[in-house]
Parts: C-alpha cells; sequence; structure tokens
C-alpha cells in the first residue's frame, strides 16, 4: 500500500464561517472507497490514506455530511489520480482549494428534516397506532416519481408522531435520474389531457408508461436556412432520455403549447422549470395506514401529488384528516348526572333526528324526520349512557308497541352480541390493539362500566393507558326481521346488579328512569319506526321477488302503435313516445326511481332528463304523486297536483310521455328500458347506502 496525501486549502473562507466545519475526503479504487474527516485550521488541512497506486483513483472533497457514497454522487470536487503520477510509496497531490462557492452550498446539501404532527379523525378524535410514510415528489409532464424520506413511524394514543430524515441536494444530474422510478401518474394525466386536447392543433400524443419528449405535434416554424420555407422542429426522441435532454427541450415545447397559469402554479413541466436535483428542500406528501381489527394495512390518508407541501422548512408540523376507514378513539360526552340511563342514538343517529324522541317533531320513529323521512330494517343498534350512580352491572332490552306500554323482553334469540376494540398503549405497536367481547347471554349484556372494574390494568380513558375505539356508547343489537311486524315500537333498559358469583342478579331487575327529565335527549325510551321487508332473488332475471318495493314497464308506445318486447318498429319523424309503468310500494316507503335507456356501445340516456329527452311530462291517476324523488313526491307543487302525505309515497301507475321520440332514439340500433326502485329503508344501520331496490328491463328495435 502507498500513501496518498491530499492537502486542502481553504484560506479564501473567512475565519468565521469556517468555525466548526468539517470536511469528508473520499478515495475510491474500483469498488473500495475510504475516507477521512478533516478539520480545516487557520485555512489549511490535510489528508494522509493508505491507498493502492497501482489502480486508478479518484478523489472527492466534500461536506462531513455526506457519506463516502454521496460524496461521488453530489457536486463535490472530484480529482482524478493515475498510476503514472506516483514515484515511490507516496505522493503529494496539489493543494485541493475551495472557493466559497462551494463552501456555501455544502452546508445545505445535505440536512437534517424532523416532521411532527397528528393525525385525526374528521370530527377531531386521535387515531392511534397508524403508520405515517412521508414521501418526496417530483414529476414532469404527465409522469411522477415518488420516493419515501426518513422511516414509517407509528402514532401515539394521541395520535402524534415524530418523522426524521436526513435530506442532500446538489446532485450530479445523471446520478439523481439513474436512482429515481418513474410511472404514469393518473392525477397528471387528468390534469393534463382533457385540457390539452381542447387544443386538437397540438395533436397530444396518448398517456403511456414509456417515458418520452415525443409528447405533442410540434407546430411548424419557419426555416433560418432557406427563405419561405416551413420546418416542423423535432425532439430527438430516439436519443436516450436524461436530464440535459428534458431540460434543453423546454424551450421547444413551451413555443408550441399555450401558456397555462395552472399548470405553472402546479409546478408542472415545461410550463415551471425544474431542476429537482438541486432542490434541497423535499417536497412531501404523506400516506398513513391503520392495522385496527383484524384488518391489515388499511389506508386512511392517502395523499395525492396535488396535495404537495412544497419546500418544506428543517421543521415541520402537519395535522392529517383521516378518512372513514380509520379507527379513532372518540371523545365521548361525559356521563349523566344519577341513577338513570340516556338513550342516546339509533344507528348512530342522534334521537334528537328521529321522530317523536327528545320533543323531534315529524313522522315518529323515523329517521331525519321532515326530511327523507326514513324508516330502519333489519338490525339496529341502540346506544346509550348510564347515569353516574346507575346500579346498571348488566341490562336487558324491552319492547313495547308505540304508546301501548305493553312491556316485553326481547326475544333472546334477536338479541345479538358484539365486541368493542380499545387501544392499550402500553402495549407495544402492532399489539395494542385489543377487543372485549359483550355477549347477549340470555339477552342479557354485561355493562361496560362493569367490564372496566373487573379487568384492573392500564387506566381506562387515559391517553397512556387504555381507551375505547369508535363509540364506546353502543348499548344492543337487535335483529328486527322475522321478530318484528312492520310498525313504530319503543325500546327501553332494564337493569341488573351482578351477582356474587358472577352474572346478573335477575331479581334485582329495575327499569332504570331517564336522565335529565323535562330535557332534550331525555328519557329511558326510544321509538323506532320498522319495515323489513321478505325478498327473493330468483336466477336468470333483474326482477327482485318483492312487493317492496315492486316496479315494471308494462307497455311502450311509439305515437299510437305499441312497440312489444323483442319487437322492432320503424320511427316516424315527429312521433311522440308513451312509457307506461309501475313503481309502488305497499308500505309507502319509497324513495325514488330512475327510468334509462341503453343502447349501442357504452351508450345510455336519462329518461326523465330534459337535457337527454327533451319536453316530456307525466301521466297519473287520481292519488297518484310521480316523484321521481320522495322529495318531490310530498310537494304540492310537482305536476301533476296530487302530493304524498308524509311519510307515505306508495307511487302508482304513470305514463312517462316524451313529445319527439327521435331524441330518445338517435340511430337503429336495439334498446332497452331499464327501471329501478329504491325504498328509504335504513337496512342493517347503513345509513349512507340504499339497500331495498327492485328493476325491470323492456328490450325492442328501433328503426330509424
Amino acid at each position: 500500500m502507498s500513501k496518498l496525501i491530499i492537502p486542502i486549502d481553504a484560506s479564501q473562507i473567512s475565519e468565521k464561517d469556517r468555525e466548526k466545519k468539517r470536511l469528508r475526503v473520499a478515495v475510491r479504487a474500483g469498488r473500495e472507497t475510504t475516507s477521512e474527516v478533516v478539520v480545516i485550521e487557520s485555512g489549511k488541512g490535510q489528508v494522509s490514506l493508505e491507498v493502492d497506486a497501482k489502480q486508478s483513483l479518484l478523489v472527492a472533497v466534500g461536506p462531513e455530511s455526506a457519506s463516502e457514497e454521496d460524496l461521488f454522487h453530489l457536486r463535490t470536487i472530484n480529482i482524478n489520480v493515475s498510476p503514472r503520477q506516483w514515484d515511490g510509496n507516496s505522493l503529494t497531490l496539489a493543494p485541493i482549494a475551495i472557493t466559497p462557492i462551494y463552501w456555501r452550498w455544502w452546508w445545505i446539501w445535505c440536512r437534517e428534516f424532523t416532521i411532527t404532527g397528528q393525525v385525526l379523525c374528521a370530527d377531531g378524535s386521535p387515531v392511534p397506532g397508524a403508520q405515517v410514510s412521508a414521501f418526496d415528489v417530483d414529476y414532469w409532464w404527465w409522469w411522477s416519481s415518488i420516493s419515501q424520506v426518513g422511516k414509517t413511524v407509528v402514532t401515539d394514543a394521541s395520535g402524534h408522531f415524530t418523522l426524521s430524515f436526513r435530506w442532500c441536494c446538489g446532485w450530479w444530474p445523471w446520478w439523481w435520474w439513474e436512482s429515481r422510478y418513474w410511472r404514469l401518474d393518473p392525477v397528471l394525466v387528468e390534469k393534463l389531457h382533457p385540457i390539452l386536447k381542447l387544443h386538437p392543433e397540438l395533436d397530444v400524443r396518448d398517456p403511456s408508461a414509456a417515458l418520452t419528449l415525443d409528447l405533442i405535434a410540434m407546430k411548424p416554424q419557419a426555416s433560418h436556412s432557406t427563405s419561405g420555407v416551413l420546418a416542423k422542429p423535432t425532439i430527438a426522441a430516439s436519443r436516450a432520455l436524461s436530464p440535459e435532454l428534458i431540460t434543453q427541450s423546454r424551450g421547444k415545447l413551451l413555443a408550441s403549447l399555450p401558456y397555462i397559469e395552472d399548470f405553472e402554479r402546479l409546478r408542472i413541466w415545461p410550463w415551471f422549470d425544474w431542476y429537482p436535483w438541486l432542490d434541497c428542500s423535499p417536497d412531501i406528501i404523506f400516506k398513513v395506514t391503520q392495522n385496527c381489527g383484524g384488518a391489515q394495512d388499511v389506508v386512511i390518508v392517502d395523499e395525492n401529488i396535488l396535495q404537495t407541501r412544497w419546500d418544506i422548512p428543517t421543521d415541520l408540523n402537519v395535522t392529517l384528516t383521516a378518512n372513514q376507514n380509520a379507527c379513532c378513539i372518540r371523545t365521548t360526552p361525559p356521563p349523566p348526572e344519577g341513577h338513570c340511563v340516556l338513550m342516546t342514538e339509533v344507528c348512530q343517529i342522534p334521537v334528537t333526528e328521529i321522530g317523536g324522541n327528545a320533543g323531534t317533531t315529524g313522522p315518529v320513529g323515523f329517521a331525519y324526520p321532515n326530511d327523507r323521512d326514513r324508516p330502519f330494517a333489519e338490525t339496529i343498534v341502540l346506544y346509550g349512557q348510564f347515569g353516574t350512580t346507575a346500579q346498571a352491572d348488566y341490562y336487558s332490552i324491552q319492547y313495547s308497541p308505540h304508546s301501548a306500554n305493553t312491556w316485553n323482553p326481547v326475544p333472546p334469540t334477536a338479541v345479538q352480541g358484539f365486541s368493542r376494540l380499545y387501544y392499550d398503549a402500553t402495549l407495544a405497536w402492532p399489539t395494542g390493539w385489543q377487543s372485549a367481547l359483550f355477549p347477549a347471554v340470555g339477552g342479557v349484556y354485561e355493562s361496560r362500566q362493569h367490564y372496566e372494574a373487573t379487568h384492573p390494568g392500564p387506566a381506562w380513558g387515559a391517553p397512556s393507558g387504555r381507551s375505547w375505539i369508535g363509540d364506546a356508547d353502543a348499548l344492543a343489537s337487535i335483529t328486527t326481521k322475522d321478530y318484528f311486524a312492520d310498525g313504530a315500537y319503543d325500546f327501553q333498559v332494564v337493569a341488573y346488579k351482578g351477582a356474587a358469583g358472577g352474572g346478573p342478579d335477575l331479581t334485582t331487575a329495575q327499569v332504570l328512569p331517564g336522565c335529565g327529565e323535562g330535557q332534550n335527549n331525555t328519557g329511558n325510551v326510544v321509538t323506532v319506526w320498522l319495515d323489513n321487508r321478505i325478498a327473493s332473488f330468483p336466477p336468470g332475471t333483474v326482477h327482485v321477488n318483492t312487493t317492496e318495493p315492486d316496479c315494471g314497464v308494462t307497455a311502450v308506445r311509439l305515437g299510437g302503435t305499441t312497440v312489444l318486447p323483442c319487437s322492432s318498429q320503424v320511427l316516424q319523424p315527429g312521433t311522440p313516445l308513451e312509457i307506461d309503468f309501475f313503481v309502488t310500494d305497499p308500505d309507502g316507503h319509497l324513495d325514488d326511481y330512475s327510468i334509462v335507456l341503453k343502447y349501442g356501445l357504452n351508450s345510455e340516456k336519462n329518461l326523465l332528463s330534459a337535457a337527454d329527452v327533451g319536453s316530456f311530462s307525466y301521466i297519473a291517476g287520481p292519488g297518484v304523486s310521480v316523484g321521481p324523488d320522495y322529495s318531490q313526491a310530498v310537494t304540492p307543487s310537482i305536476n301533476p297536483p296530487q302530493s304524498a302525505i308524509r311519510p307515505i309515497w306508495n307511487g302508482g301507475n304513470i305514463t312517462l310521455h316524451i313529445d319527439d321520440a327521435s331524441k330518445v332514439f338517435p340511430e337503429t340500433c336495439c334498446y332497452l328500458i331499464e327501471l329501478t326502485a329504491w325504498k328509504r329503508n335504513i337496512v342493517n344501520c347503513e345509513v349512507d347506502t340504499l339497500t331495498y331496490y327492485n328493476q325491470s328491463h323492456y328490450s325492442f328495435t328501433i328503426t330509424v
């Protein structure tokens, strides 16, 4: 081995700027790299390294914060040493001068960044045990490169996290390019493609995952060499794509592209100049997942490139809002005072939004009264709070037809057990997620308060201990289908003390008084309207075997000529179209219906939209409100003037008259009329979904 002496001359740097700064000097021989850190004193420094003089060497000088490997990829000072330079076992290089511009840039090239933050649900509740990852974003045209920075970290019980990483800039462009992976980004495609297509003269290429600069057909320009001759400029798409080629191509593209301010604001190349290898402040988006309740890696925050935080500071604080799939530690209202119970929700709908409860006016037992007037069906979940001194170690649920005051236990087989999820902050991730079972033994539940008292350990309700996830006030899950006839029912809670040997002491049964008499949200009674249906789904048909709801197309006429199913009819000019159909529900709980015409290749028309079919009207008999939506059905001003009376809309037989059938049937084709009807019921507590529906098809051929 031979000794290579590398003098460093930093005399151009002021003493104040040199203070406490150290340099790293690295030597690469083939695949082997060695380095040493040197302190610059009085503007001078020197490194002595053992090397193989028979090999070609590459010397790199840069900031101490850069690793041995990165010194050769960053814009550091590089010196080549040839074996021919050696004369003996020692070689002293000429002093390597450090200029002020290098010195100034080196100390921001590699910096430590720290991101602190909190993951919250939309209501501000913290999200515990979530995995937070941060990503740096780069993109040009409609391709993006997204790379993770730092390690994935886990939120604590308060939803807080801290993520630190080292970030370097000043890379050689070729190295930066080789270290990136690119993909066709659907968000960028959706942003660029529709707008660029508004300019047909551009001849924009179709999006592809293959990187290319052949993006548009360039505008012809006057040739500089031949007067009056037009030449079409080109970008050398056949050359290997590189940062240099992309940079050089910007001017040509901008000359052909329209100026779009929004694209420049979003930093989309070529409208925005692009030198990401010199970007000394990362541009960050986040992705958050959570393993909760047995589900693995559920994405609860998924930011796209249009949500990028540009040029973040070295210390950044963020708040990330999780979607509806997150498990949160919700802050529940404090329990009411006294030996009582407070019924609060049904299917997580507050009792103040259910008619006939807590002084709420409107149809009794219907959710969202005087608005959508929605009944409940199949499984319902009751929620409530026991008072601070309630003697309710165990409890059961009784029911009575509304206002009849004939109370009976809910059949034990209709009472379903359930589980509650909680997060134990004292356990290491991912074992903090725990589940507590609350079976309904003979229709009797153990109260949450009794469970907490009989399961000592880390404190309940403390961020550093155990916290219930979701709504901890669930009381009972009740199957109503096949147990309850349709109608309004009252439900109340019966409490029991615990027996000495465990379980409930059934002799202590007591119907608890309601909390806070005379105020809203009071009383140990909640009223709901139940409407279950009997249905089957025969094979080979879209029509559901049920009357709840029922629907069908009974006749189609062009002018006065009936068009039978599977028949063919010639369309004459100026011919009206009439469709006889029915939409009914014996319980009067229709929500809406639609009539859609489908034809050709993925084509369709909304037959209840003037934009699609021109002028149209309804014909209906006495007492029939045509809708087609519940809100229209109960509004007297809708034509025809007969309106339904809340909460009942039974529907009926209706004729749809369209003045000009040529706007419905634009070409010779087979056509299918699809009639779909829905009920308003909240089924199995799925508040955001309509479940009960029916459908009918009617198809034929029209020749134009």
